[in-house]
Formats: structure tokens, sequence, C-alpha cells
């Protein structure tokens, strides 16, 4: 070491002067690693030394290449933290959007108050295209606005009824057929994707339906987490049960 070179400090030249690799290489690293100060000790070594960049041409300093990696990861570190800032400030407009969702459809005073609330807060909050609540007639009967009723014999009801057995809610881009004939025929041709929530009361007996359609393709996706949309079916399930619904 008394030469001041790098490879001098643990490595033996081999016979035509190269420094010995492998295992000798590896010693050089963890002595590094032990002695963090070396290089405060032999500060001549830091303009001797060139490591290949991978954004020049030739080499540079050791320090320079050292300066220029933290400011990378510098970089790497405050894109994480403002992606996590953005995150955090999403949760929170969208705990807030749910919450005034979650105020107007468990004020609603009876089930043609919830068939208009519903829709009104939910394309107001989160910019839907169109959203559709529908009713089984053989549930409520009379109850419900006729808009708002569903008719079991139809066939697109009932194509519907069975693609809910086993699904939690239904995701498609674009919308089936049987999708589509319960939206409003105004906006059926814009629609890019829609989230179809079935609305079951306490016993999970299927009371009806929302859609929520979209003109953008991918607001809904099938590989999306559906948590929240069966969240929003079981609150209006409970405002149904609160309303005496079957």
């Amino acid at each position: 070491m008394g030469s001041g070179r790098f490879c001098d400090m643990t490595s033996r030249p081999t016979s035509d002067d190269t420094p010995g690799l492998g295992l000798e290489e590896r010693e050089v690293a963890d002595f590094l690693r032990r002695h963090p100060d070396f290089f405060e000790r032999h500060l001549a070594l830091l303009t001797e030394l060139v490591v290949p960049h991978s954004g020049r041409t030739g080499a540079v300093s050791l320090l320079e290449r050292q300066v220029t990696v933290l400011r990378d990861q510098l970089g790497a570190e405050r894109g994480r933290l403002k992606s996590l800032m953005n995150a955090a400030r999403e949760n929170s407009q969208l705990q807030q959007r749910l919450q005034r969702c979650f105020q107007s459809i468990a004020s609603a005073c009876d089930l043609s108050d919830l068939a208009r609330v519903v829709p009104e807060v939910l394309q107001k909050e989160f910019d839907l295209d169109s959203v559709v609540v529908k009713f089984l007639d053989t549930i409520v009967g009379t109850t419900a606005p006729v808009q708002a009723l569903a008719a079991y014999s139809d066939e697109t009801v009932q194509a519907l009824i069975q693609r809910f057995q086993g699904n939690a809610c239904l995701v498609e881009a674009p919308p089936s057929a049987e999708v589509m004939c319960h939206l409003p025929p105004a906006s059926a041709s814009r629609v890019g994707s829609c989230a179809v929530v079935p609305i079951c009361n306490a016993d999970q007996v299927l009371l009806g339906w929302v859609i929520l359609a979209a003109h953008d393709s991918q607001r809904y996706r099938a590989d999306m987490d559906t948590v929240l949309l069966e969240g929003l079916g079981g609150l209006i399930g409970a405002a149904c049960t609160r309303l005496n619904l079957p």
C-alpha cells in the first residue's frame, strides 16, 4: 500500500503485471466496506482512479462518478416521494367523495328517492357518463319509479342475473349487449367501459343493480380492484334494508 496505487492494496501482480481477478477483487471490495474512511486517508487516489461512465465516452474520476450516482439516487427518491404524495392526495380526495356519496345515499327517505339520489351523486362525484339504478320488479313491486324497474322476465335481465352468480360485480370494456340495453340511448354509444354492481339485501337476495358507465375504455378494467365497488353495492343494499325493502 506504500506505492499509493489502488491495485497494490491487496492484489499481487501477475506475470504480465495485471491485477489478479476473482477472490482478490472481492477482498478489495470487502476491505473498502470495512474501512469507509480509506479514501479520506488517501485523498490522492481520488484523482488517480477512474471508472467507466455509462452516460459518457471514456472515464471520469471516482469522486465525480460517486457524485453522479448519488445525484441519480436522489432524483429517484424524489420521484418516489412525489408519487407517494400524489397517491396520498388522491386517496384523501377519494375518501371525501365517498363520504359525500354515503351521506346522500344514507339520507334517502324512500325507494324513489334512493333511485334518484344514487345516480345524481355518483355521476357528480366521479365524473361518470351515466349511472343507472335498476330494481327487480318482482322484488320491489310498485314502490320504485317505472324507469328504475327491471322486468324479471326480460331475457337481458335474466342474462345479467346469471352472470352475477359467483361474481361480486361485473366489469366490462366495452359493455355487453345486456348492459347496453339498460343505458340511456343518448349515452350508450359513448360508453367505453362500465361496472355493474349488484344490490343485495342482508340475506344476499338480489334486489337489483347499479350500472356505472364511463366514456374512457380504461376506466373500468377486468384486472382492477373492485373492493370499493363492492362496498358501494353493500351501502345501497343496506339503504334498501333500512327502507324495509325485502
